[in-house]
């Protein structure tokens, strides 16, 4: 069928011998050949964008591909892995989340087929790309420049992930790997026992709160509760030494484990069914030893300045943790009568992490301190889709896409348990009570979101112009409930009672309790929604073989609402609702001005909006960096506007070059800000007045046939293969206007308080404090069941906000921004023996992990990933009629550390340095 795409790159061939050998060596016949033909009927054309491919051709935006065929051939076991190898494209120091373009991952937007999917991380509106395997995906989409079909928010790209589609042929395939990491695996590592379902990644009970305590939860009255209830709880926190007691043993080597399925049955000519299914399981360890502390700048009075660092903690930190994995994915899939398509999906993916660590060190100038910390965290997603491409030839082939979803996200983390011991010269260890002390913390969140979306294309002939008109609606609602509970061990010095475990406090001592550590400064549940409607319309033109243009906006209006208790059944704090309506527009000029050559112009406005964690003011503490998080119900949204250029050479097919430039103007831009002192890293959020980014990027991809290259027959159908990318980002911020931080003291003035007749708080702007501005936050419209006074009301529920100078660095990046990355794949394919070798090489330069603290002396966080080099083969292979594939792999063969550190005057502090180990792989699958 001829069709824009053909028109554009097949307008005849008179000239082709230019680019195309093949087509100037015509037959010698009687007939005229295809070349004399074309010039009889057409006369002389130019060909071009022929090694361009279709992925290229049929969208406008910049955009990156990765297949199963990359998956394969690279040898990454989940999303986050392998789009590192993309260019402008790097991943966060827990391997879970990606950045592009220097740009965090909250500047992006996460899909599966093409729906919004709920995140289960407490700290990230995204889905942690770590938990989507590899093995049940078809391909995975980055786009970096903004198009009306997308979601709205959007900065650094969008990401859609998408499953295998119904197959072509039937087949059965059943896999298993193994693998080691010189710091892990045969070591000596930490662990502790738990419930007998641990192995599955499921706890069987044994982490669950004591009978009767939720409800004291739910009802908020567990501190005023008697002393001997109170004890009895307590008692029944610690009576199962499982859970609580550090070991020390071997570490097990990693396994997995998968099956995949898949049929096809053709009913008729006109309808054809297909099923997929696939499962996997996988139980991996990893190990470190970390050098880990914080520090502070000493102030010198003779220079007024702040000069070399001074460690306020310092720690050897051995931590072990065991993660399992569970995969589940099937779709079924209708053709019917060559123009419609249904299919419907489930997917589920969970994964358990049991982490055992120990630390000992200096911390607040106490020494000899030995800190302990069990826990239990598991981590689930599951989608429910359905999808329908409809084409109506009789509609002027009028093409109708829809999709629905339900997902849900959930994160549960029954049973941290931390312990503090002060190890004194005298012996046993004793059991610390005062902060940070010890504790034992329950929190869970459930995220759910639905999704519906049509879009339609109409495809029009104006004269000799190819128009596509397209139009679309989405709807989207996100809902979270979050609820975290700590038990705060009290007086464990009593009477001078020393004891080497927390358990055994109980059942020697019997006298100690928890107190629960909540207050309104930290609520212990929220919940949270969020509504989006969007519609979107534009055009998609051809207006000449060579010049193509897409242009559109999109209507989104966005709801978003938080309420946050200091118990589940207690009084609410509704924080002031994010309401907005954006139009947004974005157009792309795609040009193939020369042959294979094409320029690709785009503009485009979005917006970036603040997330739930980050708007509630609760507290959350993040375990891995020992940071605690709290909320700012002031945040705004960031309006972006987006400037992309590239500039693309096709010289063969899968073969190219590539240049692009990019610019980005942020107002407001939204950063974590550490609003602590000293060693207490308290994280929270502001806008920033504004920053730009802008950079450029490079991809080279080349096959060498080493036939051609070497002139040997025996290198026939043996090809070498090169792809590197590297990408330059820069930032400015401007922070020169104050920030509003929110403040967990007293409130300064409540003369605005307005307390209405039926009982109610208002929620209003104070302004009457001379050179101070401030905003209450409290439960608006909420009743005051108890009758309290404005002033009393205020005093349990309501916080204040007050505008703060910042000694940020005008010099410094945005948080997270690696100024350089760099991608470099190498290796040998051999088509005739089904065989691949590659290494592959990954660098991220030094970025942000965390920025100064405001008004105080603790500088940056600077974070340094490791550069990595793997080694990738993979043989296929058939043995007694059955087909076979076999893959060895080494990762991190430099054996590269990852560093996080402090530094000023010419001092470092180490923050986090450990070595992450090289990991040798090996797996084998048969296909049926």
């Amino acid at each position: 069928m001829f069709n824009r795409y053909s028109y554009g790159a097949v307008v005849l061939l008179a000239t082709t011998a230019l680019t195309q050998p093949w087509a100037a060596e015509a037959q010698e016949t009687d007939a005229p050949s295809a070349t004399e033909e074309a010039d009889r009927v057409l006369g002389p054309v130019v060909v071009r964008g022929a090694f361009i491919p279709d992925e290229k051709r049929e969208t406008s935006e910049v955009s990156s591909l990765v297949d199963a065929g990359d998956f394969a051939i690279r040898g990454d076991s989940d999303v986050a892995a392998a789009l590192r190898r993309v260019t402008g494209v790097s991943i966060d120091s827990a391997g879970k989340f990606v950045y592009v373009r220097g740009l965090n991952e909250r500047y992006s937007s996460s899909l599966l087929n093409g729906s919004v999917i709920p995140s289960p991380e407490p700290l990230r509106k995204v889905a942690p790309l770590d938990l989507f395997p590899t093995s049940v995906l078809q391909s995975t989409l980055v786009q970096k420049t903004f198009s009306p079909e997308q979601p709205g928010e959007f900065a650094g790209g969008v990401i859609d992930i998408r499953t295998r589609a119904v197959p072509d042929d039937n087949f059965f395939e059943i896999g298993i790997s193994g693998s080691a990491n010189t710091e892990t695996n045969f070591q000596d590592g930490l662990l502790h026992d738990g419930g007998d379902n641990d192995f599955f990644g499921y706890d069987d009970g044994t982490r669950d709160l004591p009978s009767g305590l939720e409800g004291v939860l739910t009802a908020g009255t567990f501190n005023s509760l008697p002393l001997a209830e109170r004890n009895a709880f307590s008692s029944q926190l610690t009576n199962n030494p499982q859970t609580l007691v550090v070991q020390e043993g071997a570490v097990p080597p990693n396994w997995g484990a998968d099956l995949s399925i898949g049929r096809r049955y053709d009913m008729s000519d006109d309808l054809s069914v297909g099923f997929l299914g696939a499962l996997s399981y996988s139980n991996d360890y990893s190990s470190r030893t970390a050098d880990r502390g914080i520090g502070e700048a000493v102030f010198n009075q003779t220079t007024q300045s702040f000069e070399n660092l001074r460690a306020l903690s310092s720690f050897t930190r051995d931590v072990t943790t065991n993660t399992v994995g569970v995969n589940a994915f099937g779709s079924v899939g209708f053709d019917i009568l060559d123009n419609h398509e249904l299919k419907f999906v489930g997917f589920a993916t969970r994964s358990t992490d049991k982490k055992t660590e120990s630390e000992t060190g200096f911390s607040n100038d106490e020494q000899n301190l030995l800190n302990e910390r069990v826990e239990w965290i598991e981590r689930q997603l599951w989608t429910t889709q359905v999808q329908g491409e409809h084409v109506f030839p009789a509609l002027l082939d009028l093409e109708i896409d829809w999709r629905a979803s339900y997902s849900e996200a959930n994160r549960d983390a029954p049973f941290q348990v931390f312990t503090q011991y002060e190890q004194a010269n005298i012996g046993t260890p004793i059991v610390r009570e005062i902060a940070p002390g010890s504790s034992i913390e329950f929190s869970e969140i459930a995220d759910d979101s639905t999704d519906f979306g049509v879009d339609a294309v109409l495809p029009l002939l104006l004269g000799d112009i190819e128009v596509d008109l397209k139009a679309g609606y989405a709807y989207t609602e996100k809902d979270r409930e979050s609820e975290s509970n700590t038990f705060i061990l009290q007086d464990a010095l009593a009477d001078g009672f020393r004891v080497d475990t927390a358990y055994r406090l109980y059942f020697e001592d019997g006298t100690q309790a928890f107190q629960l550590g909540r207050s309104s400064n930290a609520p212990a549940f929220y919940v949270a929604t969020q509504e989006i409607d969007a519609g979107y319309f534009g055009i998609d033109a051809q207006l000449t073989p060579f010049l193509r243009i897409a242009a559109g906006a999109r209507y989104e209006d966005f709801l978003q609402a938080i309420e946050t208790r200091v118990a589940r059944g207690g009084d609410g704090i509704i924080t002031p609702p994010i309401e907005e309506a954006s139009w947004l527009p974005a157009g792309t000029l795609t040009w193939n001005f020369a042959d294979d050559l094409q320029l690709r112009l785009g503009y485009s406005e979005t917006v970036n909006r603040p997330q739930f964690r980050e708007v509630g003011p609760s507290l959350f503490t993040n375990t891995e960096t020992n940071e605690q998080f709290i909320g700012n119900p002031f945040l705004e949204i960031t309006e972006i506007t987006n400037i992309d250029g590239r500039l693309e050479w096709y010289f063969g097919r899968d073969q190219f070059l590539t240049a692009g430039l990019f610019f980005k103007d942020m107002d407001a831009p939204i950063e974590a800000i550490n609003v602590g002192s000293g060693e207490s890293r308290l994280v929270s959020f502001a806008n920033i007045k504004a920053a730009e980014v802008q950079g450029f990027e490079l991809e080279y991809q080349q096959n060498i046939p080493l036939q051609d290259w070497l002139g040997l027959g025996f290198f026939e159908d043996k090809d070498f293969a090169i792809t590197t990318n590297y990408t330059y980002s820069d930032s400015e911020i401007d922070a020169s206007d104050p920030i509003l931080v929110l403040d967990q003291t007293a409130i300064p003035n409540l003369g605005n308080l307005i307390s209405a007749s039926d009982g109610t708080i208002l929620v209003e702007i104070y302004d009457d404090i001379p050179g101070q501005n401030g905003i209450f936050v409290g439960p608006a419209g909420v009743e005051n069941p108890e009758n309290l006074s404005a002033v009393d009301f205020a005093n349990n529920f309501f916080r204040a906000v007050t505008p703060r100078e910042s000694d940020f660095d005008p010099n410094r990046q945005l948080q997270g921004l690696s100024q350089h990355l760099f991608n470099l794949q190498f290796g040998y394919r051999d088509d005739l023996a089904d065989a691949d070798v590659n290494f592959l090489l990954n660098f991220q330069s030094e970025r942000i992990r965390s920025v100064e603290t405001i008004n105080d002396n603790s500088p940056a966080i600077i974070e340094e990933p490791p550069i990595t080099l793997d080694f990738v083969y993979r043989k296929g292979f058939e043995v007694q009629g059955g087909s076979y594939n076999f893959g060895f792999r080494v990762q991190n063969i430099l054996n590269s550390e990852y560093k996080a550190f402090q530094e000023a005057g010419g001092t470092e502090v180490a923050v986090d340095v450990y070595d992450p180990g090289t990991t040798f792989s090996v797996s084998l699958s048969r296909e049926f």
